[in-house]
């Protein structure tokens, strides 16, 4: 009689664990589909916004896109007392003290061609002169320095840059140079994640058809995402079943054999 009453529960829980997984293999997960998307782009040149992007890695779930900024701003920071190259000859930058900072210099870095001494904190040259042998101090050996002075806006020439660099800011503790050229821009694209093309957030789709959907109407999107994220909860509940079933129907089995004490 148990093994009878063991028969008929093991039946029960495997025509479950059977009609769940039948369910499993037919059950197809619904699809994401925009109803208009703002953009539909594949693999190449598009334009989005007036600006001309090139799209890249074009994959099931991802995509890259460069764009060109022709004009983009290029800076470099100029620090007091740093040593800057300017038309071939090493300068010193400084900046003397003002009430608005608009202004700063640079002073010719000056090399000494002959042997020097320090005496009390002076420094003294070695000058040779009819065999003999004075010391003159450096200030005074050496020609006034070349100074090129600069104000926000003048031109400031940069080695090994041909563009055309000005003056952008000056304070108490360094200059800002800037320059405008092309700069090439890079975009990722995940799916159901957003990217800001140009000054717009976009959500983006892949459809699976080698092309990438662009739409900001996410709720379109989301109402798709939340049938799908419906779906597969419903398919771990009937995994569940298949799971528990085959497990108590091998308990069952199990207890129901097991040899009497009596």
């Amino acid at each position: 009689m148990q093994r009878r009453a063991a028969t008929v529960s093991v039946a029960v829980f495997l025509l479950l664990a059977a009609g769940a997984y039948s369910y499993i293999g037919v059950a197809q997960q619904p699809d994401i589909e925009l109803s208009d998307p703002d953009y539909k782009v594949s693999t190449g040149e598009t334009t989005i916004e007036g600006t001309t992007y090139n799209v890249t890695d074009l994959g099931e779930s991802s995509a890259a896109a460069t764009w060109v900024n022709e004009s983009a701003r290029y800076t470099e920071t100029l620090g007091a007392n740093d040593t800057v190259t300017y038309q071939g000859d090493n300068y010193t930058v400084v900046i003397p003290d003002q009430e608005e900072y608009e202004a700063f210099e640079l002073r010719e870095v000056q090399e000494v061609d002959r042997p020097t001494v320090e005496d009390n904190g002076t420094t003294y040259v070695i000058v040779e002169e009819d065999g003999e042998r004075r010391l003159v101090e450096r200030d005074e050996y050496l020609d006034e320095p070349t100074v090129h002075q600069f104000e926000v806006g003048d031109r400031f020439e940069r080695p090994d840059n041909d563009n055309e660099t000005r003056v952008a800011a000056v304070t108490e503790s360094e200059v800002t140079v800037e320059w405008f050229a092309p700069r090439t821009n890079e975009l990722s694209f995940d799916e159901g994640e957003n990217t800001t093309v140009g000054e717009t957030p976009y959500l983006a789709h892949f459809p699976g058809d080698g092309t990438m959907e662009l739409t900001t109407d996410y709720a379109d999107y989301e109402s798709d995402a939340a049938a799908q994220r419906t779906f597969h909860e419903r398919m771990n509940g009937l995994w569940g079943i298949v799971i528990l079933s085959g497990m108590a129907a091998s308990l069952l089995v199990m207890l129901a054999f097991m040899p009497s004490r009596y």
